[in-house]
């Protein structure tokens, strides 16, 4: 398989008879999209989401968080059936959780439907989840609106892997009201290779129908997501978030989340979801998209997590402080089940508790303006500047079409992504503090200033260890969070 598939690919937004014309395909796709056929499936979700109150929609709760100055939780859930999903959220559901990010199972991902079906089929048989997952596609409209109406939150999927057109498509016709965006960082995250224009592609028909249902008056929110593999250059997850927000923006989105996957230092974090913000402001405005509502969120480091369940929890309340400090709208939190197996309803209830405790104690604190902070967020801002000036010169002014030869010229780039096509030149390493830094950049076109500050900052390091960076930093780095404190304290000469 090549790294393009041909497609026509542009930023602006599709005709809506382009859109009805590839959505006969993506209804044929499996069995439950037989029910979404005609303009008048469309009218029905529309109707069945007007009929909702306000706090069903992310957007809405977003203003709403945003006057009571308070930051929102999300834990996540998916199972094989809907009444292990439902029972599932109804452990946190007096806990008040914001929104329920529900996964969807690996097949499901994949868009293999079958396979998800017949696990379906044996976990009925046998009364065990054998996905990982919500199947969507599997269960339908009628069953994604029963795991719906089960909760005052705000539903929504994360329309993860190449293709979740149809997932989504029954996803919004349910009732929930907000998902993923996944444009570009899916392929590095997830992927191995399938065709970049492809997958932008199917990402704008996702976005091209949320913002059809934004128009009928149905707020949809989606979240421009940077996770990544989780060792990334924090101004790299700026970089790929500002784009997907440009991407979305372009077929009529009009509420978006900047969420970035935290790193775990917290000058650099704060920093870098400052400078995010500040960026995504001043292009949505620069390229006409003024009227698009933006707001912070984190998802929880997505690199090594302790397997000692009581290091995972203080893992969890670190993030939790990392999110509260820098003023976010909410954050994306993590089970301490997952310290040793698959997140439970009991372990996200526990998770909300420890979260919810420490957005207490944080209450209003923000991390004060430093000439640290403001370094950092600079060095960001001019890291992601230069390599968004790059993709818009590569695709002639095209987001779309530079952000596919970004991927063929190594401007877009990282390391430890499963995703072949690659240049996987990239290094990056942490410093004296744990802040993520280029010990390689590679072909990523990073002024000098900024390449210069990262070495200076590694250099600190390498003066403090007596070591060289390198091979061993990387190797060594990859567990670096998850490593045992008895490790620790058994390398000391005392």
């Amino acid at each position: 398989m090549t790294m393009l598939a041909g497609i026509p690919l542009r930023t602006a937004q599709w005709d809506w008879d382009y859109f009805l014309h590839q959505r006969r395909e993506v209804l044929s796709l499996w069995p439950s999209g037989s029910e979404l056929q005609g303009d008048d499936a469309i009218a029905a979700g529309v109707a069945y989401h007007k009929a909702q109150p306000w706090w069903k929609y992310a957007s809405l709760r977003n203003k709403r968080a945003q006057q009571e100055q308070r930051i929102q939780l999300v834990p996540q859930v998916g199972h094989a059936l809907t009444e292990q999903t439902i029972a599932h959220m109804q452990c946190s559901e007096d806990l008040g959780p914001d929104r329920w990010y529900v996964l969807t199972d690996t097949y499901t991902r994949k868009a293999e439907y079958a396979k998800a079906q017949d696990a379906v089929e044996r976990s009925r048989r046998d009364g065990f989840s054998y996905l990982n997952g919500y199947p969507l596609a599997a269960h339908g409209v009628s069953g994604a609106r029963a795991v719906n109406e089960c909760t005052r939150a705000a539903v929504g999927t994360d329309n993860n892997d190449e293709d979740a057109r149809l997932p989504w498509e029954i996803a919004l016709a349910a009732g929930w009201t907000w998902g993923t965006i996944k444009s570009i960082e899916e392929l590095i995250q997830h992927s191995r290779d399938f065709p970049v224009d492809r997958n932008i592609h199917n990402q704008q028909y996702i976005d091209r129908l949320a913002a059809h249902y934004t128009e009928q008056g149905v707020p949809i929110l989606r979240r421009a997501s940077a996770n990544l593999p989780g060792w990334d250059s924090l101004g790299f997850k700026v970089t790929v978030s500002l784009l997907e927000v440009l991407l979305s923006a372009a077929q009529g989105v009009k509420f978006i989340d900047l969420s970035i996957g935290i790193g775990m230092n917290l000058v650099q974090d704060v920093a870098a979801i400052q400078a995010l913000r500040a960026l995504a402001r001043e292009y949505l405005d620069k390229l006409g998209f003024g009227d698009v509502e933006i707001h912070s969120w984190t998802y929880f480091f997505l690199g090594d997590w302790p397997l000692q369940r009581g290091q995972m929890v203080g893992q969890l309340a670190l993030n939790a402080t990392i999110s509260a400090l820098a003023g976010c709208s909410g954050m994306y939190i993590k089970s301490p089940d997952e310290a040793t197996t698959t997140p439970t309803g009991e372990g996200f209830r526990e998770a909300m508790e420890i979260c919810g405790q420490v957005v207490r104690l944080v209450a209003g604190q923000r991390l004060p303006e430093s000439p640290e902070l403001a370094t950092e967020r600079a060095m960001i801002e001019c890291e992601v500047r230069a390599v968004v000036a790059k993709i818009m010169e590569l695709g002639n002014g095209d987001i779309a079409v530079g952000a596919c030869r970004g991927f063929e010229t190594g401007v877009i780039d990282t390391m430890f992504s499963p995703y072949r096509f690659l240049k996987g030149k990239v290094k990056v390493v942490r410093d004296a503090n744990g802040a993520l830094r280029y010990l390689d950049p590679g072909l990523t076109p990073i002024p000098r200033e900024v390449a210069e500050y990262h070495r200076e900052c590694i250099s600190r390091r390498e003066a403090k260890e007596g070591t060289q960076a390198g091979v061993r930093w990387i190797v060594r780095e990859a567990t670096w969070a998850s490593r045992s404190l008895r490790d620790e304290v058994a390398e000391r000469s005392y």
